[in-house]
């Protein structure tokens, strides 16, 4: 088995397993490693796919990663929202 990467329709990154002969094409059907779905959150789904990405990049996949490296959960956080505050300060130097 080998572990790849597929971005789904909605542009969420995904570590999945394949088979060793399996072409990535298959990628989507493979199992699904993580991160976890964050639906459950409520964010506006642009944020959710960012955070996701984040997620991904960093290689919190698992249980044991988010809970050893509670830092890098915080800071994917703080990445996934920098956009948002850019966009703010923006709005203000717009009307100011």
């Amino acid at each position: 088995m080998r572990e790849t990467t597929f971005t789904d329709n909605m542009g969420r990154k995904w570590l999945v397993t394949l088979p060793d002969d399996a072409p990535d094409v298959a990628a989507s059907m493979g199992p699904r490693i993580g991160p976890p779905p964050l639906d459950e959150l409520g964010l506006p789904t642009d944020i959710e796919v960012r955070l996701h990405n984040q997620l991904h990049d960093r290689g919190l996949f698992t249980l044991k990663d988010v809970r050893s490296r509670r830092t890098e959960v915080f800071a994917a956080l703080q990445a996934a929202f920098r956009v948002e505050t850019e966009a703010i300060i923006s709005l203000y130097r717009q009307g100011g």
